[in-house]
């Protein structure tokens, strides 16, 4: 075996570049399996982030839209079930113009909604069609006026017209038609809920031109998430709730609610996207489901009859959403350790795995590969938290004994989200170049109960970034990391924590910041309808609590910070406007702190195009050497510092 070479950590040179970074960068979205062929969404940066439909026949797969397309849904602006494949074609949402189109075999796409009028217009998601194809449910946010408003829609699809049968609610998702169409399930909620604080669930009847009568509402309120209504085989409605105080699964039959897996395991995942499953139903009153156990997922077979649970041998641990069922095989998003998230069939007789997308195998040996260490630890308050520990890895290099490596603390976004052990090789990125890397899964993260998800009520900036410091302490207390180089990232609601951090604690030597919040009273007036009124839960319902909402915003507390930093924006983002980053950069400059600051042109919430990938990731890794003061033989594009000495 060949020895390794002694070179300081951080100061590695690897083969996982950003630009194998960016390579691996293709999104994966919606699934569906239809007549036995799998199709599913994919945002393709080497293709400035097209959505493109892809079909798998059990053989090869194709794109199935054409080079002009761009499917996208961009209801909540996260969007999510972009398209729905019929037997009569393909029904999707294009992302420029927003309308919904009907793809026929061999022709053109058709227009099954109005032209928008000007930037205004309607936004179409969640779609779901009668068994006779007539007509498509959907979910529709009316962009007209200032105050936006979103329905349940019917699409008549051979006259091209769209009727509104469901409206009041604030918002709406889950339209599901049952299997004789006679019965339509949809879930509901009001402001200030977010879907995972409380939801309703409504049924009521379709008639035969494809309208609704006797609307009631079935179960859910104000303290009770109900997740994925769907209809059995058979006709039986479903559901996940956490009324338990944990996300479990119920069937609801002539009034009559059923446990069918009444364990203290999260079943469903938050409702950031529309069209995301976590549960299946098989033949023979055969459920699979996903479940968390200890902030990673596994797969189970459920027995309706019997209530037996069946956990599948599988090495995957996380399933962000998507697990669909036809002839005996699944079809599953899932990652997992050693495994990047991709699209997998698993054949049901035999439990055989493997990817239907391109055939591919670790672009380098596993010895670049850090495995993810899970990390329970008590934080300020005396809860226990999570994380995700990553010590540096690669089979050349190693550093002298009595160094220890510096720490990126990662703060995912959300951030009511979870940081999984997937195998990322934006990690991998820093822990093959002698980086130490912890994934903290703060107070507020899914997967835990809502107990625990409920840390961050009227606590966000203040349980998230104790979580991300006391990890980071822990750490440095068990000498696994360099206390004196403690490093923060994170994007959008991450980025807030990575600010709050840099500006509220003297732990950290820098950070960076992707489109993160740094005025909250900003995001109140300049946040979409979706988040409108998520900061009511997660700091206090403003006005009334303005003070709250200056006391933990960064901007207006920059004497505190004094580390340099690195401020990444797209020009576009709706979500997080660029105007607070320029306020937070402002600042900085103000104080004559080190900084940097790159502005994406084309870029919105989250970066979607490979060359930015790339930019955005040497940036950073430049930025952290340079205010470390670490030399490598790595070449890399030059970073200009403002104020730097």
């Amino acid at each position: 075996m060949k020895e390794k070479e002694i070179k300081p950590y951080a100061s590695w040179t690897s083969p996982i570049t950003a630009e194998m970074v960016a390579a691996k960068g293709t999104r994966l979205g919606h699934v569906q399996v239809f007549d036995g062929k799998v199709y599913w969404l994919e945002s393709r940066p080497h293709e400035s982030g097209r959505g493109v439909v892809v079909l798998w026949d059990g053989q090869s797969s194709k794109d199935v839209t054409p080079r002009d397309v761009n499917v996208g849904s961009k209801v909540h602006e996260y969007g999510g079930g972009d398209f729905l494949v019929l037997q009569a074609g393909l029904v999707y949402s294009q992302a420029d113009d927003q309308r919904v189109y009907i793809l026929r075999d061999g022709e053109s796409p058709v227009a099954l909604t109005d032209e928008p009028e000007k930037k205004k217009g309607w936004r179409y998601a969640d779609f779901t069609a009668s068994p006779s194809e007539k007509f498509i449910y959907a979910v529709r946010e009316d962009h007209h006026s200032v105050v936006v408003k979103n329905e349940l829609v019917m699409i008549d699809v051979e006259k091209s017209v769209v009727t509104v049968i469901a409206e009041g609610f604030d918002f709406y998702s889950f339209p599901r038609v049952s299997p004789d169409g006679g019965r339509l399930c949809w879930t509901c909620w009001n402001h200030p809920q977010m879907p995972w604080d409380g939801t309703e669930l409504w049924v009521a009847d379709i008639a035969k031109d494809g309208s609704i009568s006797a609307e009631h509402k079935a179960c859910g309120g104000m303290d009770e998430s109900i997740y994925q209504p769907a209809w059995s085989p058979d006709g039986v409605l479903h559901f996940v709730s956490d009324r338990s105080g944990w996300w479990n699964l119920y069937s609801f039959r002539d009034g009559v609610m059923n446990a069918l897996m009444p364990t203290d395991n999260d079943c469903g995942i938050a409702q950031w996207n529309f069209g995301t499953s976590t549960y299946c139903f098989g033949c023979d009153d055969n459920i699979y489901l996903c479940y968390f156990e200890e902030g990673q997922q596994s797969l189970a077979h459920l027995n309706v009859d019997t209530g037996h649970v069946e956990p599948m041998t599988l090495p995957f641990r996380e399933y962000p959403g998507q697990i669909h069922i036809d002839n005996n095989k699944l079809y599953v998003l899932a990652g997992a350790p050693v495994i990047s998230l991709d699209l997998f069939e698993i054949d049901l007789s035999n439990g055989h795995y493997k990817t239907i997308r391109e055939k591919h195998s670790l672009p380098v040996s596993h010895d670049f590969i850090s495995l993810a260490k899970p990390i329970q630890f008590t934080s300020s308050n005396g809860y226990q938290a999570h994380g995700y520990f990553y010590e540096p890895a690669h089979p050349n290099y190693q550093a002298d004994e009595s160094e220890k490596p510096p720490l990126i603390v990662m703060s995912h976004s959300g951030p009511t989200s979870i940081a999984t052990t997937t195998l990322n090789w934006a990690v991998q990125f820093w822990t093959s170049r002698g980086f130490a890397v912890v994934d903290v899964n703060y107070g507020g993260s899914v997967g835990y109960g809502r107990a625990y998800r409920n840390l961050l009520r009227h606590n966000w900036g203040v349980n998230d970034v104790n979580d991300c410091v006391y990890a980071a302490r822990f750490l440095v207390e068990d000498e696994l990391v360099d206390g004196k180089r403690l490093l923060i990232r994170g994007g959008s609601a991450g980025g807030f924590t990575t600010l709050c951090a840099l500006t509220f604690t003297d732990d950290f030597a820098a950070g960076m910041t992707r489109y993160g919040v740094a005025d909250l009273e900003a995001l109140v007036s300049d946040g979409h309808k979706f988040e409108a009124r998520y900061l009511d839960s997660l700091v206090g319902p403003y006005p009334e609590s303005k003070s709250v909402y200056v006391e933990r915003s960064p901007i207006h507390h920059t004497d505190d910070l004094s580390c340099p930093m690195l401020v990444l924006q797209g020009a576009e983002d709706k979500v997080v406007p660029p105007q607070q980053s320029q306020q937070l950069v402002k600042a900085l400059s103000e104080k004559d702190i080190p900084h940097a600051y790159i502005e994406f042109e084309g870029e919105g919430h989250g970066f979607r195009q490979k060359d930015n990938i790339i930019r955005a990731l040497e940036a950073e890794l430049v930025f952290y050497r340079q205010v470390l003061s670490i030399q490598s033989e790595e070449v890399l594009p030059e970073l200009e510092l403002t104020a730097s000495s």
